[in-house]
């Protein structure tokens, strides 16, 4: 782990003077994970539901799958894999897929962290099937060499933890780590479970009109309800079309216009100032959110995410929440002389809000003549006329998004 020791001092000191909680996700390097199933099987590539395919179908607990899987994540920078996970109960598939993960992510540098499905009826069903499963989790697979750890804790994610109360999940909590050795990261927009929960992540952000808003208002919402962690989502495309006719509210088909929605929503979740970031997904064929080479679309999520990673990692991104531009995603910023609006398309938008002359914001994306910038400021993604101030950097890496 890098360490800052004289700043992060300095930081710790100032916490505890103003009895104020740091946020987990500002201490430590950046890193990059992805969301994964490990529950198919050969059979499961003739769903006629599926719109795509892996470009090399597998088996789950197929070590030669896993170990290509790792591989082609890592070649994009990904550093970890969140992987649903029912518990070790009956030997189930994702319990089998979990432990070849863990095993051969060991051999390779890569690591792997549990997201504790509670979406079965089958798994987990009551309090005591839960702590048992968490106690196994956190007694045996939290202390493999591969196992994910955030400033030295084992994170666990949890979907579907609202079968739950909070109060039952307070029992939970006290009974398997009352301690809180371990990161909680609960899935959903219920703000209550993080008197119980470490932090809270969306599993499905693909709704939101601009990502860079809502991971910026999703991370303050955690912070103001008392959470210390925050991942925001990335997601390439969304497409349950297939699965619509069983969900109440399903979001409508979200195409990856050649890898600029992925841009798009790599660029607002590097907005929040996150120090992790969450992939939605590796590889959930079925909602159409994956990322792992497919028959469809080959590399291009891969392609796309590795110089954005890349650049993130290396310093780039993490745009303050109120104007300034700490390290743009694309590298290029612009610096306002007068007083602009701030509008939700080119030319003749709606006005969003107005920035003021003197303001540095970061630049996500262009008209194909530059003559307007999309760009964040104070938490909101929108466009500026580029007539008025100057842009730092070379523009034409900005992606055209307008």
């Amino acid at each position: 782990m890098q360490r800052r020791p004289v700043m992060l001092s300095v930081m710790l000191l100032a916490g505890l003077l103003l009895g104020m909680v740091l946020p987990i996700s500002a201490q430590e390097p950046r890193q990059v994970w992805a969301y994964y199933f490990g529950w198919y099987t050969g059979e499961s590539w003739g769903d006629g539901r599926l719109l795509d395919r892996p470009a090399n179908p597998y088996d789950s607990r197929d070590g030669g799958a896993i170990a290509r899987q790792i591989s082609e994540a890592q070649s994009a920078g990904i550093d970890a894999f969140i992987a649903a996970w029912y518990g070790p109960a009956n030997g189930n598939l994702t319990s089998q897929t979990f432990n070849a993960l863990l095993d051969i992510a060991a051999g390779m540098g890569f690591r792997a962290g549990a997201a504790v499905d509670l979406g079965d009826p089958g798994y987990n069903a009551t309090v005591g099937d839960t702590i048992g499963t968490l106690q196994y989790l956190i007694g045996d697979r939290a202390n493999h060499p591969a196992y994910l750890r955030y400033n030295g804790k084992p994170v666990i994610y949890f979907w579907n933890q609202s079968r739950f109360s909070v109060g039952e999940w307070q029992a939970i909590r006290e009974q398997v780590d009352p301690g809180r050795n371990t990161i909680w990261v609960a899935e959903g927009t219920n703000t209550a479970y993080l008197s119980v929960f470490d932090g809270l992540y969306l599993f499905n952000t693909a709704w939101a009109s601009s990502p860079a808003s809502t991971a910026s208002q999703w991370a303050r919402r955690v912070q103001q309800a008392g959470g210390t962690f925050y991942t925001p989502t990335v997601h390439p495309g969304w497409d349950e079309s297939a699965l619509a006719a069983g969900r109440p509210n399903p979001t409508s088909p979200r195409p990856r216009n050649n890898g600029q929605f992925l841009t798009n929503s790599w660029n607002g979740a590097v907005s929040s100032g996150a120090n992790a970031i969450l992939i939605v997904s590796w590889n959930e064929y079925l909602e159409n959110s994956h990322i792992e080479p497919s028959q469809v679309y080959g590399t291009q999520s891969l392609d796309v995410l590795r110089p954005l990673v890349a650049a993130w990692k290396g310093g780039g991104g993490g745009a303050p929440a109120q104007g300034g531009a700490a390290g743009s995603p694309t590298g290029v910023t612009y610096a306002v002389n007068s007083n602009l609006r701030l509008r939700a398309a080119p030319v003749s938008g709606d006005v969003i809000t107005s920035v003021p002359a003197g303001t540095s914001v970061d630049v996500i994306g262009r008209t194909g003549d530059s003559s307007w910038l999309q760009v964040n400021y104070a938490g909101q993604s929108g466009w500026m006329s580029s007539g008025y101030g100057a842009i730092n950097g070379d523009v034409n890496v900005v992606p055209v998004t307008g």
